[in-house]
């Protein structure tokens, strides 16, 4: 927790085999206002990340928690792009701007 916000850190790959655990971490922060998924030290996201990502922007619309991604490596910015993840959810170049 940052300045009253939660923050999830995802320090290598965002895949299959660890969606799982990021989705089990984010489940069990106590409900609140803000939370932010920093991707700023994921390597790589696929498929399942990209779900992941966009199974907590709706269930965080219906929960009333405001959600917020940082990513600065320009890999990971463009898969968000591409499957318009960075549509539905704002994505900051820092953690101090997503808070």
């Amino acid at each position: 927790m940052r300045d009253g916000v939660y923050v999830v850190r995802v320090i290598g790959d965002l895949d299959m085999a660890t969606a799982p655990r990021v989705e089990e971490r984010i489940a069990s922060v106590v409900p609140t206002s803000r939370l932010v998924i920093d991707l700023t030290r994921c390597t790589f996201l696929d498929s399942a990340a990209v779900r992941l990502l966009t199974t907590i922007a709706r269930d965080s619309g219906t929960a009333g928690t405001l959600l917020a991604l940082v990513a600065s490596d320009p890999g990971i910015l463009r898969v968000l792009e591409i499957t318009a993840v960075d549509d539905i959810l704002p994505v900051h170049s820092t953690l101090d701007d997503a808070l």
